[in-house]
């Protein structure tokens, strides 16, 4: 899982007689980012002309290590023990001027001398004498520690370091730097916008009734136009075959329905030539298949009849949905999260007046079997689900695996077996909009749980929110709670309408 880490960037400064002390910073540097890196999101890179410099001229040594990576650091820490350093042009050394460019640019510098021992037979007096005097000349302002070993150092340094670091002050920055910050949000024309717009339910752009029948119209064209003229009784049938033909069910059906259409059929609409079934072929038939033989513009007719009776069969089935759910009104969310860190475990409520919404308990009951005859894409799931897009994700995408939705492929409301038509459907519908709907006074809460949310992203609500009265409909009123936000989220989301007219539901 993706995490947020604030880095600072700290410069080690000192001379060359500075050697095991180095160490010891990197150690403490490497605790504190053990401890402190994940839980506050805060984590410390040092840098050191000896790791961090690189080779390059137009410059004199100072200034370009200060362009290099000096300059950029946020905080330092200085170390002296007998020598001060190479003199620069504006200071006794390139240590001093770190410091002083530090200090005036109002970042934090950490100065320790080192009271170890010395040999004075190794030691330069100048040198020596100028730390002495740099030392004096900071003693009054109290910006060093003295120490006199390496693990004094190390206890002093993780000291200092910490309180720095997780002072009141800078753990406020870091949580107004480092954090997730959630808004309720409308979904409109596949489009993340503030305010939410009540519009007729589409059926997720599935095929509608209109161009459905386009369908159908299309294949009685196709099937009127094929080549294939003659009838079966003018042939003769070999042992071991049997004639295709289209049953008595499909031909009344679609007889009807080009009635209907005022679609006139030829008295060859239906007569496949010499179209055959080798009943001898095994393993077609083990297969599942049928063996036909005959020419391709016979078979493709025969496809053609059969794709017809489905489409009708589809479209009846169809109808009886739009039926159903059209007219409905609706809404759509998302939660968006346009912080810096991500968040997880979130409890989203919504308020909404009880004459303004409509729960899915309340839907229409499709006739029995309308649902388990539709075509395997147009599942209760492919009607209501907020498929995801680029500008934001679906519901179950930000579920946890041991958390995942179960949405059904298919419906399961098949009218056999004893079991409860009208219960199944509903208990199908309750997988598909999973919120808890809670009625309070005149109010209707409606709760989701999201799993998780990354930052500068966004995740749909499972479906659409369904709506009653065009004339009551009021802005949502809505809390957020969260793992990664200290205080409740309240805000309200307004609702727009266009003039539609009101469905009886």
């Amino acid at each position: 899982m993706p995490k947020n880490i604030l880095l600072y960037d700290l410069l080690i400064s000192c001379p060359g007689d500075i050697k095991s002390e180095i160490e010891v910073i990197e150690e403490v540097v490497e605790e504190f980012n053990q401890q402190f890196a994940t839980t506050l999101g805060i984590s410390i890179r040092t840098r050191h002309w000896s790791k961090s410099a690189y080779a390059q001229s137009g410059g004199k040594p100072q200034e370009l290590l200060n362009k290099q990576f000096i300059d950029n650091c946020d905080a330092a820490v200085a170390l002296f023990w007998t020598r001060f350093g190479t003199p620069t042009d504006k200071y006794g050394s390139g240590s001093e001027e770190e410091i002083e460019n530090m200090i005036s640019n109002g970042k934090q510098v950490f100065v320790y001398f080192s009271e170890k021992q010395v040999n004075l037979s190794e030691c330069d007096f100048d040198q020596y004498q100028k730390v002495k005097d740099f030392k004096d000349k900071y003693k009054s302002k109290g910006l060093f520690y003295c120490y006199n070993s390496d693990e004094e150092l190390r206890k002093l340094f993780y000291a200092h370091l910490s309180q720095y670091f997780l002072t009141l002050k800078q753990i406020t920055t870091l949580v107004e730097q480092r954090s997730s910050k959630l808004l309720l949000k409308a979904i409109c024309n596949g489009e993340i916008k503030d305010s939410a717009e009540v519009v007729n339910f589409d059926f997720n752009g599935i095929e509608n009734r209109e161009e459905r029948l386009n369908r159908i119209r299309k294949l009685f064209g196709e099937i009127l136009k094929s080549p294939v003229k003659k009838c079966r009784s003018e042939y003769n049938t070999s042992l071991g075959y049997k004639d295709v033909e289209i049953s008595e069910e499909k031909v009344e059906l679609i007889s009807k329905v080009a009635e209907s259409l005022e679609i006139e059929l030829n008295e060859s609409f239906f007569a496949l030539g010499m179209l055959r079934e080798n009943m001898f072929n095994n393993l077609a038939v083990l297969g599942g298949g049928r063996s036909l033989e005959g020419k391709e513009e016979e078979k493709e007719k025969y496809n053609n009849i059969l794709r017809l009776y489905d489409t009708i069969c589809s479209f009846s089935n169809w109808c009886s949905v739009e039926e159903c759910f059209g007219g409905m009104k609706a809404i759509k969310l998302c939660l968006t999260n346009e912080g810096t860190m991500y968040d997880e475990d979130i409890d989203i409520e919504l308020y909404l007046p009880n004459n303004m919404f409509l729960s899915h308990r309340e839907f229409r009951i499709p006739k029995e079997g309308t649902l388990s005859n539709l075509e395997e894409d147009n599942s209760l799931n492919d009607l209501f689900e907020i498929k995801g897009t680029e500008s934001y994700i679906d519901y179950e995408s930000s579920c946890k695996p041991f958390n995942q939705v179960y949405v059904p492929d298919t419906p399961s409301v098949f009218p056999f077996g004893g079991r409860d038509y009208e219960e199944e459907y509903r208990n199908d519908l309750d997988d598909i909009f999973c919120y808890k709907i809670y009625e309070k006074g005149n109010e209707i809460i409606v709760k989701l749980h999201i799993d998780y949310i990354k930052q500068h992203s966004a995740v749909a609500f499972p479906t659409p929110l369904f709506l009653k009265d065009i004339n009551v409909y009021n802005d949502i009123r809505y809390k957020i709670i969260s793992k990664n936000n200290a205080n409740v989220i309240s805000g309200n989301l307004q609702v727009k309408t266009h003039k539609m007219p009101n469905v009886e539901l």
